[in-house]
């Protein structure tokens, strides 16, 4: 073989190799994954809870998964109150919370066949009187709710808050040093007054967030 040609196909098979050598790094790259997957059936959660009378109560059965860092061990059940801005949400807030918006709730942990009542307390308070924590009733009836913080940092993981979004949470009651499982919640908001129908509100539950 003439020595133009020889080079000519020396060239020929060191491109085939390295065309060869791409298309196998290629085809072996995999898209990349997503850290996390998100998980509409775990905590935190929120749903549609319109400020309306119930006759029946809504019924959610979740997974509760261990805190995060920046989380307490303690559950957060109650609604969050949007608006176009902080302020805004934040006087919604207060409406709901001086309207004294009534409700049940029963959260129950599901071992195997057996359904476990969790206990649930509520912060009391009143003009003049440091708050106190009280024990919600075997009747889950809970008289209006306070203004609490939660873990966003999760929420934002979980696709449920942005950094532009604008939430006032409102707790209902808590749930103390509640361990991972499967738990069912019950909520009933009995006859809220007819001026909080234009509020956007939603059930949430989530950690609380932790004091630095």
């Amino acid at each position: 073989m003439p020595v133009q040609g020889r080079i000519l196909f020396c060239g020929m098979i060191c491109f085939a190799g390295l065309l060869l050598g791409s298309c196998q790094a290629q085809t072996s790259r995999t898209p990349d994954q997503p850290s996390s997957t998100i998980r509409e059936d775990a905590v935190p959660f929120v749903r549609s809870l319109p400020m309306v009378a119930m006759a029946e109560p809504m019924v959610v059965d979740f997974e509760l998964l261990p805190p995060g860092k920046n989380a307490t061990a303690t559950l957060f059940l109650g609604i969050r109150v949007g608006g176009n801005d902080g302020l805004k949400s934040l006087q919604s807030a207060q409406e709901v919370r001086r309207s004294g918006l009534e409700a049940e709730l029963v959260l129950k942990r599901l071992d195997g066949q057996e359904a476990v009542n969790v206990p649930l307390v509520r912060v009391e308070s009143h003009v003049g009187v440091p708050a106190r924590i009280v024990a919600v009733g075997s009747d889950g009836r809970v008289p209006g709710g306070w203004l609490d913080g939660v873990d966003n940092l999760s929420l934002q993981s979980a696709g449920l808050e942005s950094v532009d979004s604008h939430y006032s949470p409102l707790a209902l009651a808590w749930a103390q040093d509640v361990q991972p499982g499967k738990y069912q919640l019950s909520i009933r908001l009995l006859n809220p007054p007819g001026q909080l129908m234009s509020i956007r509100s939603e059930l949430l539950v989530a950690y609380r967030h932790k004091s630095k």
